[in-house]
């Protein structure tokens, strides 16, 4: 019986500990995400959002595919440098009714030389979701003289690189 009962501890351990790095309840309503708009304007400029969603698959400790990655990709409409008042620091991935929530680890301001009109933002460490999957992709843009927006990307397709 003690046996049973520490099997029992550890996977209920196990199921927290995934839970608190994948929360299934966003901290805004689903609703609200799926709402939010294409494109923002901001200080008279339109800006929209690109996304790479991806497992990786290559040889190594990912056996079976790393957990999910996204790049995001904030683009000036009009082509000109991205300014530096705009930024980004919350993503929403959703997957049906599934949610995967996360601040940004990395940046790159402007994403490249060739990209200067976009700011990249990165974030790592989601769930395993299928490879094909098309999904919803929401973040949160700040700008120092327009307060907060959310801006969606609907219908990218989860990845897979090797």
């Amino acid at each position: 019986m003690k046996k049973f009962k520490g099997r029992m501890s550890a996977l209920a351990l196990c199921l927290l500990a995934a839970s608190c790095q994948n929360p299934v309840t966003p901290s805004l309503p689903l609703d609200d995400l799926l709402a939010a708009p294409l494109v923002v304007e901001i200080n008279g400029r339109q800006f929209t959002l690109e996304t790479f969603i991806w497992r990786d698959f290559m040889p190594g400790d990912n056996s079976g595919g790393s957990s999910l990655m996204a790049a995001v990709y904030l683009t000036a409409v009009d082509g000109q440098h991205f300014p530096d008042e705009i930024d980004s620091n919350r993503i929403w991935v959703i997957n049906g009714e599934n949610v995967w929530e996360a601040t940004f680890q990395g940046e790159s301001r402007p994403r490249s030389s060739t990209h200067l009109y976009q700011l990249e933002k990165v974030a790592n460490g989601g769930p395993r979701w299928d490879v094909g999957d098309q999904v919803e992709v929401v973040v949160r843009v700040t700008a120092w003289s327009a307060g907060t927006r959310l801006l969606r990307a609907t219908k990218q397709v989860i990845n897979a690189t090797y």
